[in-house]
């Protein structure tokens, strides 16, 4: 029973449509972060193809970990991006727990494969596909104590928020990781480390709003970031975060980002001021 990820590459499609170099050197920032990070952790085995990402472990901890400092990565790469209307570094995927069955086949001189089946594989194939934005769902089984694998493992170093309105398999629970937040940091570099990752995902939204279906892609993005400040988010004092959110997105149209700042404060250790803050 291993922790098994599946990822691929928010709107990969459409950059090797507009333009394959600039595509081509999108997927080989990927390949290098996925790499270096994989390379590092032995305990991992990992498959790229195309725009994508297998990987797996025993160690369930490590994997998520590592996952969601792939994340991280891609996102602060965004930064050195131009065109970003078009091309950006933003993966989307699920974790789960299953078996992978993976048999080596003897194969011909000109074809390379190997044989692999597994429901965690199939299950966080179904995850990714069916969220929007750099989103990464954990996938926890009700019925046999992964509840205790994720929620309860002291060695995670990344907060999981549930989901109660995705539902793909039943008896699962899906939660968020909050991938923003690093927790084997001190709190100070973990606010200051979250504030410049959402700095980059609100350049992303202002980007990529000349239609709803892109905008929405990066304004689920924007949102586990500030679900990942929460815990950092006061209501009772001013915070020049939440005011500039307000101010840079106060077109109508991205009132889903304002659903989402009281999200965040709702989640906040003083939540039971929020109702006093003046929109």
């Amino acid at each position: 029973m291993k922790a098994l990820a599946f990822l691929d590459l928010l709107g990969f499609s459409n950059m090797v449509r507009y333009d394959y170099n600039r595509a081509k050197d999108v997927l080989d920032d990927f390949y290098n972060i996925a790499y270096k990070l994989i390379h590092k952790n032995p305990e991992i085995t990992g498959t790229l193809f195309s725009d994508s990402l297998i990987a797996y472990s025993d160690d369930k901890s490590l994997m998520l970990d590592t996952v969601c400092q792939l994340y991280r990565e891609c996102l602060r790469m965004n930064a050195r991006y131009t065109e970003r209307e078009r091309y950006f570094l933003l993966p989307r995927g699920g974790i789960s727990i299953g078996v992978v069955n993976i048999e080596p086949r003897t194969v011909a001189s000109n074809i390379k494969n190997e044989f692999i089946v597994s429901p965690a594989l199939v299950h966080s194939v179904k995850m990714e596909s069916g969220v929007k934005g750099s989103r990464l769902l954990v996938a926890v089984n009700l019925d046999n104590g992964e509840d205790i694998e994720f929620t309860w493992n002291q060695n995670i170093r990344t907060i999981l928020y549930n989901d109660d309105s995705i539902e793909f398999w039943s008896r699962y629970q899906y939660k968020d990781a909050l991938w923003y937040s690093d927790l084997s940091k001190e709190d100070d570099d973990q606010k200051r480390e979250i504030e410049e990752l959402i700095d980059i995902a609100i350049k992303l939204v202002i980007d990529n709003n000349a239609t709803d279906e892109h905008m929405l892609q990066h304004i689920g993005t924007l949102r586990i970031g500030l679900l990942s400040y929460s815990k950092f988010f006061e209501a009772t004092r001013p915070s020049e975060l939440f005011s500039d959110i307000l101010h840079i997105f106060r077109e109508d149209k991205y009132w889903l980002i304002w659903v989402a700042l009281i999200e965040m404060a709702m989640q906040s250790k003083d939540s039971w001021a929020v109702s006093s803050i003046r929109f």
